[in-house]
């Protein structure tokens, strides 16, 4: 007796192109009236999937196909609150940043105004990957400051954030 889990990560990444469009084989996979004789076309032979349990993750629903959607049942989770967000950057994101680009604690000092300003205005999310990425270009800019002999340790205000992580907040 077989009840496997079969979890596909960012289904809403899915494409097709002159290769077909796998969305189709999902519809087959994941609709119970035909799954029972799915017929996998790698190995050709028919396998029940009538008892698998499926996980699909997906950052939006927008780009899943509408007929793939109505066999799923959505649980949506919300993102990050800002406080979430300050204390992973804290916690988490900027220890790993001043070590990747060798910097030492202390070498660089972030404000917690400067942290919000940066989730706010640079990052649209509601995870951290891009919260993640600022933090590192901060420290990338400090470290080039170091390897250029400047003395640390630097401060970077709100006001820097533009030239810092050269780019424009995100309206």
């Amino acid at each position: 007796n077989q009840n496997p889990l079969i979890l596909m990560d960012e289904i809403d990444k899915l494409g097709s192109d002159f290769r077909g469009d796998p969305s189709a084989a999902l519809l087959e996979a994941l609709d119970p009236e035909q799954n029972v004789e799915f017929h996998d076309h790698f190995i050709e032979i028919p396998f029940d999937l009538s008892d698998v349990f499926f996980i699909v993750t997906a950052n939006s629903t927008d780009t899943i196909p509408a007929p793939l959607l109505n066999r799923m049942e959505v649980i949506e989770f919300s993102g990050y609150t800002m406080n979430d967000k300050l204390a992973i950057a804290k916690g988490h994101l900027l220890k790993k940043a001043l070590q990747t680009n060798g910097l030492e604690e202390g070498d660089l000092v972030i404000p917690e105004d400067t942290l919000r300003a940066v989730i706010e205005d640079y990052t649209m999310e509601s995870g951290v990957r891009g919260l993640r990425k600022r933090i590192d270009a901060l420290c990338r800019y400090a470290a080039v400051k170091v390897a250029k002999g400047e003395k640390a340790p630097f401060e970077v205000t709100p006001a820097d954030l533009h030239d810092w992580l050269d780019m424009q907040p995100v309206l």
